[in-house]
């Protein structure tokens, strides 16, 4: 008995110092590696120290070049370039509401940049270059105007000239057209026109212009919105319970070359993409791109260049392949992602209204 008992003792007293089983703890996901695709190059904004903006010309393997610093916001700095590719119109349009306002212009090659005054004469609607690469200012008059009666209809008189108004026109004005010439701005074109903020779209000189500031991007992608009883739309909502947000909107569709992309689209006159942020992946349920991240509130432009969508958040850029929908490159801290513009045949694109689509 007393060997049976020493026994169990020590059974007891070895169970007691043996530590216990430690709980299963599942792996990690391993996230898969972002796929090679062709080199690309980006377009992007950061915001320099301690104020200010930094353009930077961003490659797809991380190399960086800075090619402007302007004491103004990132947001909603505006661009043009020249048809060989070679100069940008950097513009600050927050600047016009504090007088004529500055365009850069800035030499690709060579990194050297100059500040230039925009016209004193008005309100510049856009900044473009024409087809041999010389800059052109499109401006809405905003000075005193002498309206006189001549026969059935009335004309502007503007340094010695009788400009016919426009019949349809109640609120009337005029419109310029420059053209920087040695460092001094020459006007090229008046027009009667309307006396809002897009009146500047009805020069003839808007038509000859190959990129403006207000141009829309020739990489952005189509997209339609969904109604709201469609069967996308059901689709969507089924599988996005919450959005994160309550903004007052609806689900639209952008095509791209390998299917639909989905995204909340706001409503009202300036509409923008949103998320959330669905597309179809292999197993053919809808899911988020990989790697996205966005927060719930921010806004999305879609682009694409041959095999390759760019999706931008307002700090963000994600680059995926479109044959196999997988994540290529992210980036963050960046402000305006777009695809670097290459150089296009010298034919005017003309610019479009302000409230075009983004």
């Amino acid at each position: 008995m007393v060997r049976a008992s020493c026994l169990v003792s020590a059974v007891l007293l070895m169970s007691a110092c043996q530590k216990p089983p430690e709980p299963s703890v599942p792996e990690p996901e391993v996230p898969l590696a972002p796929v090679k695709v062709a080199p690309f190059s980006l377009s992007v904004l950061e915001d320099a120290a301690p104020s200010g903006c930094t353009w930077l010309r961003l490659e797809s393997d991380g190399r960086r070049r800075a090619l402007l610093t302007v004491d103004a916001a990132c947001d909603g700095l505006q661009f043009a370039w020249s048809a060989d590719g070679r100069h940008a119109a950097v513009r600050d349009p927050a600047g016009s509401a504090r007088g004529p306002g500055r365009v850069w212009v800035v030499d690709l090659t060579s990194g050297q940049s100059a500040a230039q005054l925009l016209p004193e004469e008005g309100l510049t609607g856009a900044v473009g270059f024409d087809s041999v690469g010389r800059l052109v200012a499109l401006v809405a008059h905003t000075g005193d105007l002498v309206r006189r009666a001549d026969g059935a209809r009335e004309v502007f008189l503007f340094e010695g000239r009788r400009i016919p108004i426009p019949e349809t026109e109640e609120g009337a004005g005029l419109a310029h057209a420059f053209r920087l010439e040695a460092g001094v701005w020459k006007r090229i074109e008046t027009v009667a026109t309307g006396d809002d903020a897009d009146a500047v779209f009805a020069l003839t000189t808007t038509e000859m212009l190959v990129s403006s500031t207000v141009s829309v991007d020739p990489d952005a992608l189509a997209l339609q919105s969904l109604e709201e009883d469609s069967q996308e739309a059901a689709r969507l909502d089924a599988v996005v319970a919450h959005r994160g947000h309550d903004v007052f909107g609806g689900w639209a569709r952008v095509e791209t070359r390998s299917g639909p992309l989905f995204a909340w689209r706001t409503a009202g006159e300036q509409t923008t993409l949103m998320m959330p942020v669905r597309w179809e992946v292999d197993d053919g349920h809808l899911a988020e791109p990989q790697g996205l991240g966005l927060s719930a509130r921010s806004p999305v432009q879609a682009m694409a260049r041959g095999d390759l969508l760019l999706l931008a958040g307002t700090t963000q850029a994600r680059v995926y392949d479109l044959d196999s929908k997988r994540l290529a490159a992210s980036f963050d801290g960046l402000r305006g992602a777009r695809f670097w513009p290459t150089a296009s045949p010298r034919v005017p694109h003309g610019a479009t209204a302000a409230s075009g689509p983004p």
